[in-house]
This record gives C-alpha cells, structure tokens and sequence, in this order.
C-alpha cells in the first residue's frame, strides 16, 4: 500500500512525500492498495550514490544533486513493479492477475527494441551501451536511478550518460493545455518554416536549465540570426561573386595578414569549438558559434570593403581573395549547421555550385581553404525572409 500518482504511475511511501505532492511531478496522489510485485531498488542504493557522485553519469550537477538529496540519501525503497488495479498492460508471464508497471515496460524497451533476449541479439551488441540518454528533467529519476538499478541487476552495461534538459516555458510558465498557453508548432512550421523553429528551440534552452518562448522572442531572433546575419551573408557573397567573376569562385591570391589571417583562424577554429561544446550537450552555445563566425563574415565585408576594389583593376587579386574567404565561410557556415538545420545547409551548397560531398561532410568544416575554385555560384531563393514584427504578433495572436 503506499500513494499513488496517476500521471507518472509512481507510488510513494508516506515518508517520501512532501506536502501530499509527488516528488517526480508536483501532483496531487491518492491512496492505494493492491497487491503487487517488488524489485529490490533498495540493494542498489550505495551503488547508486557511487554512480552519481563519483563520474559524470548524469548531467547536469544540479540534477546530480536533486537525486542524491531528495531520492538516495532518504533511503530507497523497492519499487513496485506490477498492478492488479487494473488489466491493461503486458500482463505478468507467470502471473496474469498483474500487470507490468508502465515505468518498467518504458525502460526495457531501450534494449529489448534492439534485441535483448530475442533470437538475434545483433543490434542490442551493436548499439548498446547508448552514448546518452537525453531527456526532460521530469522524468529524471526514473532514468538515473531505476534504469540503472534495473541493469544493475541485469549485470548489463548502463549508458555512458544521461543528461536532463529544462522546460521551454511560455510567458515565464509551463506549457499546459489546461492553462491554455500552449504554442502548436505546426503553426509555426508552416508559417516560418522547420528550420527556423528548430533554430528557435535549440538556441533557447540553456544548458539544463529552462528556456523561454514568446512570439515576439521567437520573431526577433528569427530575424536577428537567420535574416539579417545569415541570409545577408549568403546574398551578398553569391551577388558578388555573379557581379566581380561570372558567377565563378575564384582563387586566393592576395593576402592581407593583418585582415585575412585572424578570419581566416576563426573560420578554421569554428569546426572544433562547435564540437566541444556539443561534447558538453551546451547545444545553444554551439549554434552561437556558428552564428558569431557568420557575423565575423558581414564585419569582413566591410573591413575589405569588396566594392572599392572591384573599381581598381590593380586591385583584383585582392578582390579574388576575399570573395574566396566569404565563399569558403558560408560553405563552412552550411556544414556546421548539418546537424541542426534540414533544409538550410543544401540550399546554401547548392547556391555555391558545390556537388562534391566531401565539401559537405560534417569534419571538412575544419578544412581550409577548401577545393572551392571553380564552383558555379547561383543566385537562388532567399533562405528566409524578413519578418514583419507587428503583422507577425498580430497574426500569431490568433493561435496562441
């Protein structure tokens, strides 16, 4: 017998609760009492508190320390793992009265979907232990304590990590359909397009912690990165290289150390910057990275002022150089957005004219210069366009 959480199907002994809320989630539980099966979650608590304290299992610390403080140190205790309340569910092998709880059903499924005591155990082999876990800091519990606890017993390597991401929040709350605040992103999507949501959503959550969503937020950045930064960057260096060569990317021939090289060193760097914060799940400042090195490109533009020299035929060497460096950054801009963007990284390779896929691969970003001479640049559609605040709020208004 013990309290009873319907949204997170958790039971909670008397002890554990606070203020007759569920720890997990924040709801109200209620009385219950069924018979039901254990696993002995208590045997693994010393285990456990080794494993959160002494690597770096679970990310961020904050969480490591919401585990520890409120779930370990109090004491485990076993954890039910069937219900007889009810029949739905997969239904206990060598006792049908129960039924498996939800909880223990969900975590199995990261290996017996891959082949866990199935006849072909080839792709549990292959791809477990999982690099990470990456979830939302709700549910956290269940995958930095039980799955591990679970595996534990299974004598089955744990996963390398598991990382807890914030809530996106709406006018400073939880997005919740009884409150009404809830943004649809299909909406979204078809009116702005995939990749611009997706760059909203992944430059907005900090690292573990939660981020905001408003429409005037979501538009301004928009514009702000993708629009002015961006898009900017790719019209002006495909119309001058249409303008100046024939739509031909020229060679490098003449370098200004004192301009050329620090640009030239940002665009090289950005390919490992962009990794090792990756490495540290710090996922919007990657994206920063990439954007910061679009914006060193529009700086160069007017450092090296390419219009002037186009009216110096003395000049045209120099010229070369520099709309080589802004090709060879918007190829490298392309390739590091790979990973986050859908569309986006094509439209730009294939206004540059590049059709060679090691220019695309995602470890040639830290390649320079690059086999770029030659490519046919071609004016294309613009990536995206420039958004009215006011008409957009006003339209948004309708939705959410």
């Amino acid at each position: 017998e013990g309290w009873y959480c319907t949204p997170c199907e958790s039971f909670w002994t008397q002890t554990q609760l606070k203020d007759g809320l569920c720890p997990d989630c924040g709801r109200e539980v209620h009385f219950s009492k069924e018979e039901s099966y254990f696993f002995r979650l208590s045997k693994y608590q010393d285990r456990l508190i080794e494993l959160l304290t002494k690597t770096d299992f679970l990310e961020p610390k904050s969480r490591v320390n919401e585990m520890v403080n409120n779930f370990l140190k109090p004491g485990l205790t076993d954890l039910s793992v069937s219900r007889t309340s009810f029949d739905w569910g997969v239904k206990v092998p060598f006792d049908p009265e129960h039924v498996i709880y939800v909880w223990i059903d969900a975590l199995s499924n990261y290996i017996t979907a891959l082949g866990y005591t199935s006849d072909n155990e080839q792709d549990f082999a292959t791809y477990w232990p999982a690099d990470v876990h990456m979830m939302a800091k709700e549910i956290i519990r269940f995958h930095s304590i039980i799955w591990p606890a679970i595996l534990m017993a299974l004598e089955l390597p744990l996963p390398k990590k598991v990382f807890a991401h914030g809530w996106l929040l709406f006018s400073g709350d939880k997005m919740s359909k009884s409150k009404g605040n809830v943004v649809d992103p299909f909406i979204l999507v078809d009116r702005y397009g995939l990749d611009a949501v997706r760059y909203y959503l992944l430059t907005a959550l900090p690292y573990g912690a939660d981020g905001a969503y408003t429409n005037e937020i979501f538009i301004k950045k928009i514009n702000a990165d993708l629009v002015n930064t961006l898009g900017n960057l790719v019209s002006r260096t495909i119309a001058m290289t249409e303008q100046y060569f024939g739509g031909e990317i020229p060679s490098s021939e003449v370098v200004d150390d004192e301009i050329d090289q620090p640009f030239i060193n940002d665009i090289k760097s950005a390919y490992g910057k962009v990794i090792d914060w990756l490495e540290k799940f710090e996922i919007n400042k990657a994206l920063e990275e990439i954007i910061t090195l679009t914006e060193h490109a529009n700086k160069y533009i007017d450092q090296t002022t390419p219009w002037i020299l186009a009216k110096d035929a003395d000049k045209k060497g120099r010229l070369k150089t520099v709309i080589y460096n802004l090709c060879e950054t918007i190829r490298t801009v392309a390739v590091l957005f790979r990973p986050f963007l859908t569309t986006t990284p094509a439209k730009i390779f294939e206004q540059l004219g590049i059709n060679d896929e090691s220019l695309t691969a995602f470890d040639s970003a830290g390649q320079f210069p690059a086999e770029l001479v030659g490519c046919k640049v071609k004016k294309g559609e613009i990536l995206f366009p420039r958004l009215k605040l006011e008409q957009e709020l006003e339209e948004l208004s309708k939705y959410c």
